[in-house]
């Protein structure tokens, strides 16, 4: 109830909060109650970064040295001339398979390129490795060499000619190493793009 006349003895309207000579309040306003604050949500987790494929990708690099070490010893089996392409295909579609394993990371086409490439690059080294130890080891016998390769490879005498004259001839050397050089990873980076398609859907 507000009072008649003010504690200064000014008479007060009806229902005056304030008196208008002292400025004195003459009723207090209730509080509001306080509103509860709504709960703050938690910002959505930000996946982790994808790290980029390359050679500065440890995990790339463990992978393409185990998968590349895998697709030599299958492309050294002499069944048939065209099946070192198909091992490097399926090089680069293992890669990647073992990469997503590793690091839980789907890889793009290019990525998947990237590491099927690194896996033909790791490949060719290891296999020029193994001619230069070859030609180290036949250096001065190449009359045997090419009596072993003729009698006992399964290679049809067409091809066991060509590379005998390839050994003899270093322009024609250079060129086939380019020319593996270029195969092996090609066929590497085919198999990783067709790897990261089919890994990429699961």
């Amino acid at each position: 109830m507000v009072p008649e006349f003010c504690t200064c003895g000014a008479e007060l309207p009806p229902e005056a909060r304030f008196c208008h000579k002292c400025g004195k309040p003459q009723w207090e306003e209730p509080l509001p109650e306080p509103v509860a604050a709504p709960p703050v949500q938690p910002p959505p987790a930000q996946p982790p970064p994808v790290a980029e494929v390359s050679f500065r990708n440890r995990v790339a690099v463990r992978t393409g040295l185990l998968v590349a070490a895998i697709a030599l010893a299958l492309s050294s089996i002499p069944l048939a001339p065209w099946l070192p392409f198909v091992w490097m295909l399926g090089a680069g579609v293992f890669s990647v398979y073992l990469y997503n394993r590793r690091t839980g990371q789907p890889l793009s086409v290019r990525s998947g390129m990237r590491m099927g490439w690194i896996t033909g690059v790791f490949t060719f080294l290891f296999s020029m490795v193994l001619i230069t130890i070859g030609l180290a080891l036949i250096a001065g016998q190449a009359d045997a060499f090419a009596r072993v390769l003729r009698e006992q490879s399964n290679l049809p005498k067409e091809m066991t000619d060509r590379a005998l004259e390839i050994l003899r001839s270093p322009a024609e050397l250079l060129v086939s190493l380019l020319m593996g050089f270029v195969s092996f990873t090609a066929a590497g980076a085919l198999g990783g793009a067709l790897g990261a398609r089919v890994f990429s859907k699961n």
